[in-house]
């Protein structure tokens, strides 16, 4: 494994020619020194180094906190500063650079080395943070439903593209807006804010759907564990379902209009089991599709031995009466009536009037019903 490599920017050059060889017998590498915070920002360009010791007071137009300040914003390389002596402003300034450490003059060489470790260590673990936030913010953009991310104080920290998009004229510009402010804006709901508040500690995602601005939205309050377990952030995604639950609701409708037209056809069969009557219904070609109870009993079939099979099935050959399978061909539209002989399943005839109608459904004819009314003598 390579040294960390660091680089001196130190007004003094004594001080910094010692600082050099103390860090070389520590195992690191110097990649230059310098005086200026100018020629700093020059050469930490070219060489990159892994981590950058900033003396606070240097020469030049430029102070450390200033130098400091550019290589974050240029380079993103961690910066350490020495100083012998720093009053309070001097280190509010300097906490606004965002440092990895401040090391005091005169310093030990344990010290030294402790404070450049857990710098780089720091810097390092805060680089995968960051990779990881844009990897998820990658993911969630990605997606073309609205998501946003709060804190526990429902601050919204994460806006998605597809979010930002959707409301571009209406998204807070406050920095970091309040979940309130998406009610106050009308892009959520005061029942999303609510479920929010209620679930937000729940160890499991909670969903729930509802009706706002015209549309059915599904909502889905996601809770983010910290390294704890502890849920400290919470995502919130909402997909607009309106076209699934008109689909729903028209599904619906349609299974209470069978059900509804289910019923009727068993009253109609159950009016028709009532009858004395013997009525079959056949398709367009004779095939049998419905018999009823007064027909099952007197010709001794079952629907089972009957349905998908012609009705010439009890036609006597000997009547000259047609039900053969040409009048169906030849003689869709008419009305049919007449007396004929039938045999039952167990060959014996019986004499009946025959009336066959034609039943059409929007002009169409589908089925044909036969009614028969055994003579008795």
């Amino acid at each position: 494994m390579e040294p960390a490599s660091l680089f001196i920017v130190e007004d003094e050059a004594i001080v910094a020619n010692d600082l050099k060889e103390t860090l070389m017998s520590l195992g690191y590498a110097v990649t230059g020194m310098t005086k200026s915070g100018e020629v700093a920002l020059e050469k930490i360009g070219e060489t990159r180094p892994d981590l950058v010791l900033m003396d606070i007071h240097l020469a030049g137009t430029m102070d450390g906190i200033d130098t400091a300040g550019k290589v974050r914003t240029l380079y993103n390389i961690p910066v350490v500063f020495l100083t012998a002596y720093a009053d309070n402003a001097l280190l509010e300034r300097a906490k606004l650079t965002e440092p990895y450490g401040y090391i005091i003059k005169p310093y030990d060489d344990r010290g030294l080395q402790s404070t450049i470790e857990m710098a780089l260590f720091k810097f390092r673990a805060d680089e995968r943070v960051k990779e990881n936030e844009a990897l998820v913010r990658s993911i969630l953009n990605i997606n073309p439903d609205p998501v946003f991310i709060i804190d526990k104080d429902t601050n919204i920290l994460f806006l998605n593209t597809a979010f930002s998009e959707q409301n571009a004229q209406a998204v807070p510009t406050t920095s970091p807006p309040h979940l309130s402010s998406l009610v106050t804006s009308g892009l959520i709901s005061p029942a999303l804010l609510n479920a929010v508040q209620e679930h937000f500690y729940d160890k499991t995602p909670y969903k729930f759907e509802e009706e706002s601005g015209g549309k059915w939205l599904s909502h889905i309050i996601s809770p983010l564990s910290d390294q704890n377990n502890q849920v400290s952030r919470c995502a919130i995604e909402s997909y607009d379902i309106t076209d699934l639950k008109k689909r729903e609701l028209d599904l619906t409708g349609m299974t209470r209009q069978l059900e509804s037209e289910k019923q009727s056809l068993a009253l109609f069969a159950a009016m028709l089991d009532s009858m004395d009557d013997f009525v079959a219904a056949t398709d367009m070609m004779g095939n049998i599709i419905y018999i009823n109870k007064a027909f099952r009993e007197r010709f001794g079939y079952s629907p089972e031995d009957v349905y998908t099979k012609h009705i010439s099935l009890i036609k006597d050959p000997a009547d000259p009466f047609v039900m053969d399978t040409n009048a169906f061909f030849v003689d869709k539209k008419r009305v049919w009536s007449g007396n004929v002989t039938l045999l039952n399943k167990f060959g014996i005839r019986i004499k009946t009037l025959l009336k066959s109608t034609p039943v059409a459904l929007d002009r169409q004819n589908i089925c044909r019903v036969f009614v028969l009314r055994e003579r008795l003598g």
